[in-house]
C-alpha cells in the first residue's frame, strides 16, 4: 500500500510520494490520475522525491496532464520540507533537479531556496492584450516564463487572455508560463497561467522570480522583494552575490493518503 503526501506551497498544491513507494505505478500515469480534481485527490502537481545520500535529495516533477518539467519554485519548497518532515534529511539540504542542485533551509513556518541556475532573457517581444499592446520578456528559469508587466493584475477573463499567448508560436513548440506582474506602489503583485496545468495557479514560485528578474531590469533596485500572490500569500525573492536568486516561503502539510490500484484513500499518521 503505497503512502503519499499532499503540500501547499503559497496556494500551489502538490503530491509528493518517494520513488520506491511508486512500484509498478507510472509516474506519468500517476500524475494523470491523482492531479485531477473530479476523480483524484487534486493537485497542480505530482512531485516524486529520491533518498540519495545524506543531504542530498533527488527529486522530480509531473504536471496533471503527465508532462515532465524540469523546476518548479513552491514544489521544490514542498519537497524540502517534506524531506524533513520524513525523516530522510536535516533542516539544510540540496534537492537535485534536471536543472541543477538546490540548497534548501527548512525552518518553522519557512522555506528557502538557493537557486544557482543562470537566469537570462532569451526574447523580447511585443504582445497584445486587452486590445492593447505590451512589451514581454521570455525569461528562462529553466522553465521558461513570459513576463508582461501591466498596471494592474486585477483583470476580467485571465485564462481566456493569457491561454493564446502560452502558445505563441516564437515560445517554440512547448511555449511557456504566462506572467503577469503590477507594480503598484511599493506592492507587487504576479498572476501565472501555467502549461501543464493549462490555466491559472494560485501561486508560481519560478513565475515570481522570473518577474522579479524582469523589473529588476528597470525599475526595481533593491536586492529583496516580496511577492503577493493570487492566494493571498507572499514569497520573497532576494538576489544574491554571484547570481543565486533566493526564494523564500510557506510549505504546509495537509494530510497523507494511499494508493490503491484504481482508487485512494486519505488517512492520518
Amino acid at each position: 500500500m503505497p503512502l503519499f503526501s499532499k503540500y501547499r506551497g503559497a496556494g500551489n498544491d502538490f503530491v509528493l510520494i518517494r520513488e520506491e513507494e511508486l512500484g509498478l505505478h507510472d509516474a506519468v500515469a500517476l500524475a494523470q490520475r491523482i492531479c485531477s480534481r473530479e476523480t483524484g485527490v487534486g493537485a497542480d502537481g505530482l512531485i516524486t522525491v529520491s533518498f540519495r545520500h545524506a543531504g542530498l535529495v533527488r527529486i522530480r516533477f509531473f504536471n496533471p496532464d503527465g508532462s515532465e518539467f524540469s523546476t518548479c519554485g513552491n514544489g521544490s519548497r514542498c519537497a524540502a520540507q517534506y524531506t524533513v518532515d520524513q525523516g530522510l534529511t536535516s533542516a539544510e539540504h540540496t534537492l537535485k533537479t534536471d536543472d541543477g542542485e538546490i540548497l534548501a533551509r527548512v525552518s518553522t513556518g519557512s522555506v528557502s531556496l538557493d537557486y544557482s541556475i543562470n537566469v537570462r532573457v532569451e526574447q523580447e517581444l511585443l504582445t497584445t492584450l486587452q486590445n492593447k499592446p505590451h512589451n514581454a520578456w521570455l525569461v528562462s528559469m529553466g522553465t521558461p516564463h513570459l513576463v508582461i508587466p501591466v498596471e494592474s493584475v486585477d483583470i476580467e477573463n485571465f485564462e481566456e487572455l493569457c491561454e493564446p499567448l502560452r502558445g505563441l508560436a516564437e515560445l517554440g513548440e512547448q511555449g511557456a508560463n504566462v506572467d503577469l506582474v503590477a507594480r503598484e506602489g511599493a506592492s507587487i503583485s504576479v498572476r501565472t497561467f501555467e502549461r501543464g496545468v493549462e490555466g491559472e495557479t494560485l501561486a508560481c514560485g519560478s513565475g515570481c522570480m522570473a518577474a522579479a528578474f524582469v523589473l529588476r531590469q528597470g525599475i526595481l533596485t533593491q536586492n529583496r522583494v516580496e511577492i503577493m500572490t493570487r492566494s493571498g500569500e507572499t514569497l520573497g525573492v532576494e538576489f544574491l552575490e554571484g547570481g543565486q536568486i533566493r526564494l523564500i516561503g510557506p510549505a504546509t502539510f495537509l494530510f497523507n493518503g494511499a494508493l490503491f490500484n484504481r482508487r485512494f484513500a486519505l488517512i492520518k499518521l
